[in-house]
Order: C-alpha cells, then sequence, then structure tokens
C-alpha cells in the first residue's frame, strides 16, 4: 500500500528553512518511523520539486550552485529522473513522506501548475495532505527583505505601496482556494505562523506534531535557526557594500557568488531581527489586506474572532519622511565584528586541521612530527581542547607531569566539561605505570576535532 503524504508548500519566511534542515538532517532517524524526506528534490528545500514544472525563464533568483555545475535544463531533467527512481524504491516499511518546499507558493500560480504537481504526486501516495502556515502581511514584508538583499537587491528598506491586486503572493484567501481546487479543502491544514499559535511557539516542533512525527529534536538544535535576519548595522554594512558594488562597471548581480557568500557570513555572524517598519506604515499596509484575511478566517479559522494578531499602532505618529538612511558607523562596527568572527572561524578550521595531521602522525608513530601539528594548532586557537589533550599526553609519555598538569590548568579553565578534559584527569590520577599502559591504548584512538563536550576523546 503507498504511504500518505505531506506537501509543506511555506510559505516562505514561516519557518520553512529551520524545517527544512532538521529533516533533511534527520533523515536516518525519520526512517526509523516510518517517515521518508525524499534527497532527491534536494537536502534541505525541495525547491528542484516545483522548479520542474514552470519554465525555465519562470525561475528567478534560484541559486545557481543547485544546477551542479551543468546547467538548470539538465539539473532538473536529472532531478526528474532521480525522483521518479527514489520514490518508486520506498521501502514497504514507509507510512509517511514528506516533501517541502516553499517555492511551491511562488512558482505555482495557476490551478493548472497545481495540477501538474498533483499529478506528479499521486502515483506514489495513498493520501495527500498539503500544509501552508499563513505569516501577518507586513511581517512578511519586513522578514522579506533580508532575504532581498541576499539576492541583491539592495533598495532601503520599505513596506510594498501596493495591495492584494498587485501583490497577489499576499491574497491568502485566492492562494488558498487555488490549492483546495486542486487538492481538496479536506486536503488543507493551513495554520498560523505566530508564536501564540505554534505549538510550543515553535515552527518546526508545530510541523512535527502537524504531522504526527514523534522525532525529537533538542531545543538549542543549530538547525532549528536557520535563515535568520539581520541586525540593523548587519543590514547597513551590507547595503553599503552592495551599493559600492553595484557602482562597478561590471555592476551587482543576484547570482554572484561573491555577494552570496557575503551575505551568507554576514547572516552567520550578525544575526538579528531584521528591519522593523514604523507601526504607523505597518498599519496602514495591512489594512490594505483586511478584507482578504476576513475571508480566510471565516473559511479556514470560523472560531478566530481575527485571523492575525492586531498591530497596535496607537499613538505612534506618522512614520518619518523618505527611507531610513545607512549608519556608516555601525555598518564599520558590524564589519569589525564580521572580520573577527570570520578570523576565528578560519583559525577554528586551520586548527583542526592540524589536530587531524598530529593525529595520522600519532597513529604512524611518528611522535615528534604529531607533536608539532598539535603546537601548531595552539598557535591558531590557544585553548582547543583536543591539541591541548594530546599535548598533554605527549607530556606524560615523556614523564613531564608538569606540563601534562598545566596543559590540564588550561582545559579545565576553557573547557571544564568536555571529553578532553575528563580524559586527562583521569590519566593524571593515576600512578605513572598504570596511566601509561592507558595512554598507550589512548594514542591509538580515533579521534575526531571538534568543540563539543561529547566529542570522543
Amino acid at each position: 500500500m503507498a504511504p500518505d503524504l505531506i506537501l509543506h508548500i511555506g510559505l516562505s519566511k514561516t519557518g520553512t528553512s529551520s524545517i527544512q534542515r532538521v529533516l533533511g538532517g534527520q533523515r536516518a532517524a525519520l526512517a526509523k518511523l516510518g517517515v521518508c524526506y525524499p534527497a532527491s528534490p534536494g537536502w534541505a528545500n525541495h525547491g528542484m520539486l516545483p522548479a520542474s514544472l514552470v519554465p525555465l525563464s519562470r525561475l528567478g533568483h534560484f541559486n545557481p550552485a543547485l544546477w551542479d555545475g551543468i546547467g538548470a535544463e539538465a539539473r532538473l531533467a536529472q532531478f526528474r529522473r532521480e525522483f521518479a527512481a527514489e520514490m518508486a524504491a520506498l521501502p514497504a516499511s514507509t507510512r509517511l513522506v514528506i516533501l517541502s518546499a516553499e517555492q511551491c507558493g511562488g512558482l505555482l500560480t495557476t490551478r493548472g501548475d497545481i495540477a501538474r504537481l498533483r499529478d506528479l504526486l499521486a502515483p506514489f501516495a495513498a493520501r495527500i495532505r498539503v500544509v501552508v502556515y499563513l505569516r501577518r502581511q507586513d511581517q512578511h514584508a519586513a522578514s522579506g527583505y533580508t532575504q532581498a538583499l541576499r539576492v541583491a537587491g539592495i533598495n532601503p528598506p520599505a513596506l510594498p505601496k501596493a495591495g492584494p491586486d498587485r501583490l497577489p503572493h499576499y491574497d491568502y484567501a485566492c492562494m488558498l482556494e487555488d490549492w483546495a481546487a486542486v487538492f481538496g479543502a479536506d486536503a488543507m491544514l493551513v495554520r498560523i505562523f505566530d508564536g501564540a499559535s505554534l505549538v510550543h511557539g515553535d515552527a518546526v516542533d508545530d510541523f512535527l506534531a502537524l504531522c504526527d512525527v514523534p522525532l525529537a529534536v533538542p531545543a538549542d538544535h543549530p538547525d532549528r535557526q536557520s535563515n535568520l535576519s539581520l541586525t540593523p548595522a548587519a543590514i547597513d554594512l551590507v547595503r553599503t557594500l552592495g551599493a559600492r558594488l553595484k557602482a562597478r562597471p561590471e555592476g551587482l548581480s543576484a547570482s554572484s557568488l561573491l555577494w552570496r557568500r557575503f551575505t551568507a557570513a554576514v547572516s552567520d555572524a550578525l544575526p538579528g531581527r531584521g528591519w522593523q517598519p514604523h507601526p504607523a506604515e505597518a498599519a496602514a499596509f495591512l489594512a490594505r489586506f483586511e478584507q482578504v484575511n476576513e475571508a480566510v478566517r471565516q473559511r479556514w479559522f470560523p472560531d478566530r474572532t481575527r485571523l492575525f494578531a492586531p498591530l497596535d499602532a496607537a499613538n505612534a505618529g506618522p512614520p518619518p519622511e523618505g527611507p531610513p538612511l545607512v549608519d556608516r558607523d555601525a555598518a564599520l562596527e558590524a564589519a569589525c565584528l564580521l572580520l573577527e568572527h570570520q578570523l576565528n572561524q578560519a583559525a577554528q578550521r586551520e586548527a583542526d586541521h592540524l589536530v587531524n595531521i598530529g593525529r595520522l602522525h600519532e597513529r604512524l608513530g611518528e611522535h615528534g612530527p604529531a607533536r608539532n601539528a598539535f603546537r601548531a594548532a595552539v598557535r591558531a586557537v590557544p585553548e582547543h581542547p583536543l591539541a591541548q589533550q594530546h599535548l598533554a599526553q605527549a607530556a606524560l609519555r615523556d614523564g613531564n607531569q608538569a606540563a601534562a598538569e598545566a596543559h590540564l590548568a588550561v582545559l579545565r579553565r576553557a573547557h571544564p566539561d568536555h571529553a578532553a578534559t575528563r580524559q586527562v584527569e583521569k590519566l593524571l590520577a593515576k600512578p605513572p605505570a598504570e596511566g601509561g599502559t592507558e595512554l598507550n591504548r589512548e594514542f591509538g584512538a580515533d579521534v575526531q576535532p571538534g568543540w563539543s563536550k561529547e566529542t570522543p576523546a
């Protein structure tokens, strides 16, 4: 019997990246639960799925890296073959397939487009349900400003001046009716994206509960925090550099690898709430969608008094005239923080690499070159836990108790709960002969570098 299928269509800026990264990173755990998160449409974001159903001219700002160096047409043809094969080879234990691509909402804009997606998926599923999260339009537009910066849209931040007639992607009533007309109203699982409406106030927990998938994801799991917005200073930095690059003869393109890497680095180093519109501006924008949102409430949420939480713009005063100006000092400070973050990351990668080299020398019995590699690692990152551990072990092997204790002092101060600290404590607590026997065994261990306190030593 074919499995059920859940199709998550976004919308964008409703925690989709976090949901997708968690699902992509937990494929093995999901498989044990009888759940398949296919890999052929993409490791996390299944954007290949809707992209394969529309003309290439409509793909817009799709990341060119997705095409794997063979071009969009060839890559999409390859996806069609791989997806059909992956779905046909699902294990008999599979009870549920989950697909997630927020691009469905942006690319599949007609009922004909949506019907092509249904026809593609129907042969592989006993039942299809469509999950969509709705976000208040002013919040969605404001959150989308950071995404616009990432694709080289460096205009000053502002909410659109139009309403649902010219912004059809914010006409949630029409969008939902189109999907319901194709998949059926009973197949639609419509959710509101705000903290009060989500399970535990979290998009990942809400989606897993909606899908009835008992997957345990720690609250501090890094994949829960994906595609974050920027601090105001980081926005100023991106706008400043973007304007300078745009003024060059070659201009600035959304497909620029340099620009994508730069904005990714800024997002990693300086995450924040993003641009926030003035309350009066937000209220004026939201008022244009009052009828649309009321229609959605009546159709899909009759038990709610309002579709979205109200925006309190009382006593906010008129919005400032003109677009926000770039704060050059703030941009410079953000540039300094970005540089510091990037250099620290580079040093960490260098130290990890040197520890790996040292481990290889140890396994070959080349203790001198190994020690040189570990020393080079602590020059790059003085408190690197595994480099400190291996140097302590080397000191004990040489009978230098004082040096080993000095390395342990560094570990206790910088990494009190790390496995490397516990291992050196264990070795120093043993009598020299007994500790030496265990030390010989430890030098043969296959240790992976990293900072996690759970890393085996």
